[in-house]
């Protein structure tokens, strides 16, 4: 995967004007659609906190829809011992977060996603939060990690 995110980042970057490579359709979570931020060519970002059982919708019903969410470390950096939440739809445009493979919901945390639908896949971060607090959603050393990783660890 670390020799494919050079390759990935050219690909956003030469479709410059058009619609991200990394985003060609747009995804709202929890009722907020996320965004690409200027300077961030890698993912789509939702800038508030989401529950566990939160909405995921896109634009058109699709045959398939597939949403893997890995849980992440502030800095990006993909928790290792952690599995991917898993969801599988058919015949959808939107799907609740908690009805994952393995019937369990995300944890509180950050969570970088692909959502596949109609053979595209839209990355998206976001932040599960805890119930009853308001964590603040600063996605810079995500996007600083994963451009670092691009770049080769350089």
């Amino acid at each position: 995967m670390k020799k494919f995110l050079p390759l990935i980042a050219l690909v956003a970057t030469l479709n410059a004007g058009e619609r991200p490579a990394l985003y060609p359709f747009d995804v709202t979570l929890g009722g907020t659609k996320a965004e690409m931020k200027a300077g961030n060519e890698l993912f789509a970002e939702v800038s508030k906190p989401v529950a566990a059982d939160a909405v995921l919708s896109i634009e058109k019903q699709v045959p398939m829809l597939i949403i893997n969410a890995f849980p992440c470390g502030d800095d990006g950096s993909i928790e290792e011992d952690q599995p991917a939440a898993v969801i599988f739809a058919q015949n959808v445009k939107e799907v609740k977060l908690d009805a994952t493979m393995d019937k369990n919901k995300l944890k509180p945390g950050s969570y970088l996603a692909n959502v596949v639908a109609d053979d595209k896949t839209s990355r998206i971060v976001f932040v599960v939060a805890a119930p009853d607090t308001k964590p603040a959603v600063d996605f810079s050393k995500v996007l600083g990690f994963l451009k670092k990783k691009t770049q080769g660890d350089k």
